[in-house]
């Protein structure tokens, strides 16, 4: 079967299969999270390549989906990498353990290597969760440390479990791959 997500521009599953598609997606991947200079626990959650600028996820590529955003010259400006066999989780690294229940999937990353609005944000994710859907999943489970949570959680993520890990805390988040969180809690009709 044939999954179409919604029009939008510069979206597309990106074919994992192709050395040099997955070489742009790690380096803008990389680009993403460079410029914070990451330390400790997110270099013990990716397979970094300082050398080439390249992040990966330690998920074999044949078990993930990615979805990217193009920009109008092809440059990948957004990516969500999503784990469908679970078989290698993610998570693990942190001591999370993932629910054995029927439609779920670990999210692997979710970032933005070009300019961070909001709106765009929003139509990606939509776009990517409308796949997922599609493929039978219903939540995707992901780490994220305290700084992220209140802006997650305005848009219906939910913390799981917490973990300390070398005086950090790590949480364990569940995104909700059925809900439209279009508007943030509290805003617009109905919030």
């Amino acid at each position: 079967m044939r999954i179409t997500p919604p029009t939008l521009a510069g979206f597309e599953v990106l074919d994992t299969g192709d050395p040099s598609a997955i070489r742009a997606y790690e380096q803008a991947f990389y680009r993403a999270f460079e410029p914070i200079r990451p330390a400790g626990l997110l270099r013990r959650l990716w397979v970094w390549d300082d050398a080439a600028g390249r992040i990966a996820a330690p998920v074999p590529y044949a078990e993930q989906v990615v979805y990217v955003l193009r920009d109008a010259g092809g440059e990948v400006q957004r990516g969500l990498a999503v784990n469908l066999a679970l078989r290698t989780v993610q998570a693990a690294r942190f001591g999370f353990t993932l629910p054995a229940e029927p439609g779920i999937a670990e999210m692997l990353t979710f970032f933005s290597a070009g300019p961070r609005d909001l709106r765009g944000a929003l139509r990606f994710r939509r776009a990517c969760y409308a796949d997922l859907r599609a493929r039978g999943l219903r939540y995707g489970y992901g780490t994220a440390r305290r700084r992220p949570l209140a802006a997650y959680g305005r848009f219906g993520t939910e913390v799981t479990q917490e973990r300390w890990l070398d005086g950090e805390a790590r949480y364990l988040l569940r995104f909700d791959f059925t809900a439209d969180f279009s508007q943030p809690r509290g805003q617009g009709a109905g919030g």
